[in-house]
């Protein structure tokens, strides 16, 4: 678990001090919605090839896989809606 706080650490350090160059900056949200679609896809890919969490749909029942798509489509929505906020903040 460490090394996410390190990796979250290290990403501020580099932000703060701007060492990366601009064209790498510039497509930072095209690299985090990409990230997390194939986030979302190696998820769906690790609950397709479980073959126990297959076999027992049934007992999840109707009401937990429309609380995962709501989750996964919520925060969806609200990655989309930040990462537009920010864009029209950085156009001003």
């Amino acid at each position: 678990m460490w090394y996410i706080y390190i990796s979250l650490c290290l990403g501020i350090l580099i932000g703060v001090t701007n060492i990366l160059p601009e064209k790498i900056v510039k497509h930072n949200d095209k690299f985090i919605i990409i990230s997390i679609i194939l986030l979302l896809f190696v998820m769906g890919l690790s609950l397709g090839l479980n073959k126990e969490i297959i076999r027992d749909f049934g007992l999840i029942g109707v009401t937990g896989i429309i609380y995962a798509v709501m989750c996964v489509l919520f925060s969806i929505l609200v990655v989309y809606l930040l990462t537009s906020i920010k864009k029209r903040g950085d156009k001003k």
